[in-house]
């Protein structure tokens, strides 16, 4: 669709206009009415204009626009005059309604105008944003799809359908935030060039790209909303769900029956699409989008940082007024004419006479004699202590003791689970491991199979075991 066919073709002509800055401002005036209302009474939106604009309505000169001659009559008829233009225009529309004083004229707002003036308020809008944590709500929607905990059967699917739909707008919106982040960047270099007083340096990093860039987006991106913390379990569950086309079918019945495509086929495309895109994006957004953002802030920090030392270098108010006085006072032959004018301002003495320490001379740090060298006598450690040393080492994992481990540990039992071995510390964890290598020995008290029964002889470590005593083999 074409954008003239989805908004009337005049919308923005209002914006365009002589009085754009008045018509801007009534349209901002329009949201903070509809903020919390579906419509609102004409004579309400009058009274805010009158309100808000009085001034700006009396002075303006709607000259070369169709206004009639009782809509001239001062701020009252201009108001009245602009909220018929923005209803010509398209931006409001009307609508009679009875209530308990009778009949009255209701404005309304069509859906493109609500987004429009949703996000001409944003660019108005000076307060911090905050960025909206769009990677945890990614990983939680899949986490709870996946645990599936309050629901079963066709609605446990549903929720797995919604779940990719609701990771993929949010991971849409999380690289138009990346960008716009970006982009908002390369605004503060374009804003320093301009300025030419180091406080104003120092507020716009510090204040503006402080709080707006660093604290509002990319540090919850490194520390709260982390995506190298949530970026493994989101691809995790999508490739265990992709996976499994009968999940899949299921998936795509419910999104035909949501009316998300039209045909089955269209549906199962559109979810292997959105979810092969989502775990794409993961793959390479720390490469992609915040690896060059991080490259982004320190150039423009670096920028600051020299933009800083240049105007405090050239600041004819302070460090500059103090070199060219210095300097002056170097070179006048009559320097105490100009030490007694600046005497109010500054407590400068000038040097009189010479002494011992008037010249100062650089401390030159003193040579020490080098002394001879002094032998180290190595202590020779013995075959037996060597010995004795390393069975002291090795005597709490040697095989007697695993052995005596492992049958602590079956008590009663003829199979013993890697599962339910109680892992809790280093100690114990090195013992389980001896005991799958202690376990290939066919002397020991018990066998080493996986979980299927397969022998494991010679196998260091397996990721699921089990022990079974040799004599119920």
């Amino acid at each position: 669709m074409r954008l003239f066919e989805a908004v009337p073709s005049e919308l923005f002509s209002v914006l365009a206009s002589p009085n754009r800055e008045l018509y801007a401002d009534a349209l901002e005036i329009l949201y903070v009415a509809f903020e919390d209302k579906l419509k609102v009474p004409e004579e309400e939106y009058y009274n805010l204009l009158m309100k808000s604009l009085e001034r700006q309505l009396d002075e303006a000169n709607f000259e070369g626009e169709d206004i009639s001659e009782e809509e001239r009559r001062g701020a009252s008829g201009h108001a009245r005059f602009l909220i018929r233009k923005l209803s010509s225009r398209g931006w409001l529309e009307k609508e009679r309604g009875r209530d308990l004083d009778g009949l009255k004229e209701y404005l309304i707002l069509p859906g493109y105008s609500s987004r429009i003036l949703e996000l001409l308020h944003q660019l108005r809008d000076n307060e911090t944003m905050r960025g909206v944590s769009y990677v945890f709500a990614t990983c939680s929607a899949l986490e709870m799809a996946q645990e599936g905990k309050k629901s079963k059967g066709d609605d446990l699917v549903y929720e797995k359908m919604v779940a990719v739909y609701t990771a993929y707008d949010n991971t849409q919106a999380l690289v138009k935030m990346l960008q716009t982040v970006y982009g908002s960047i390369k605004s503060y270099f374009q804003k320093q060039i301009d300025m030419q007083e180091v406080n104003q340096v120092l507020a716009a990093h510090f204040d503006d790209f402080g709080q707006k860039v660093i604290e509002a987006y990319i540090r919850p991106l490194k520390v709260k909303d982390s995506v190298p913390k949530y970026r493994v379990p989101i691809q995790e569950i999508l490739n265990q769900w992709s996976d499994d086309n009968d999940l899949l079918m299921a998936m795509a019945s419910a999104a035909l029956r949501d009316r998300r495509r039209d045909t089955l086929d269209a549906c199962v495309r559109d979810l292997r699409k959105k979810i092969d895109w989502i775990k794409e994006r993961y793959e390479h957004i720390e490469s992609e989008y915040l690896d060059e953002i991080d490259e982004q802030v320190r150039r423009y920090t670096r920028a600051t940082t020299q933009k800083l030392e240049a105007l405090t270098n050239r600041d004819q108010s302070t460090k500059g007024n103090l070199q060219y006085l210095l300097a002056r006072l170097s070179q006048e032959k009559n320097a105490d004419a100009l030490v007694e004018k600046i005497q109010p301002a500054f407590h400068l003495y000038q040097q009189g006479y010479l002494s011992e320490k008037s010249l100062w001379l650089r401390k030159r740090p003193t040579r020490k004699p080098l002394s001879e060298t002094l032998a180290v006598e190595e202590e020779s450690v013995s075959q037996e202590a060597q010995e004795k040393a390393m069975q002291l080492l090795y005597a709490p994992y040697s095989q007697e003791s695993v052995a005596e481990y492992v049958q602590d540990l079956f008590g009663e039992r003829k199979v013993l689970y890697s599962k339910d071995m109680g892992v809790q510390d280093d100690h114990t964890y090195v013992m389980s491991l001896l005991a799958v290598l202690y376990g290939r020995d066919r002397s020991s008290a018990y066998w080493v199979e996986d979980v299927e029964g397969n022998h494991q002889e010679g196998l260091y470590a397996i990721p699921q075991y089990k022990l079974i005593r040799k004599e119920e083999k």
